[in-house]
């Protein structure tokens, strides 16, 4: 499970503008925020009833998903324009490369509707953020 930490900025219809800590590996990053993610990020997801802003939440996309998201991003265009080419390429260097390019439009529009379609099912759970409750005597809290 990949989880990050963050807090709830707003809420509105049932959707929280969550903003995510930025990891603690950016701040050894070679490219020192030229990501756009050194000052942390916001995204929009829905959320339980009981949740307000302010709130801190977790959260946690399962490995799988991320895989198969990473799969469906880039290797479904790419095989595409392999497939364009190879079948264009009966009809010459240009065809193939034509075939090639409508291929990667083609692979690259399926993925854009795949995408759409399962946005809703690949969404991270957004979860209470967890608590810490020690369980040393009271005595020991007093030192």
């Amino acid at each position: 499970m990949i989880s990050r930490e963050g807090h709830i900025v707003a809420i509105a219809d049932g959707m929280a503008t969550i903003r995510v800590e930025t990891p603690s590996a950016c701040g050894g990053c070679g490219s020192r925020g030229a990501c756009g993610t050194a000052s942390g990020t916001t995204v929009l997801l829905p959320v339980p009833a009981t949740a307000r802003p302010g709130d801190a939440v977790t959260l946690a996309l399962a490995e799988g998903l991320l895989v198969r998201g990473a799969l469906r991003v880039y290797l479904l265009p790419a095989t595409a324009m392999l497939l364009g080419a190879v079948l264009m390429s009966i009809w010459g260097d240009l065809a193939a490369v034509g075939g090639a390019l409508s291929g990667l439009g083609l692979g690259l529009i399926a993925m854009r509707m795949i995408t759409r379609r399962r946005a809703s099912c690949d969404a991270p759970a957004v979860l209470p953020a967890p608590t810490f409750i020690s369980n040393l005597p009271e005595t020991l809290h007093e030192h």
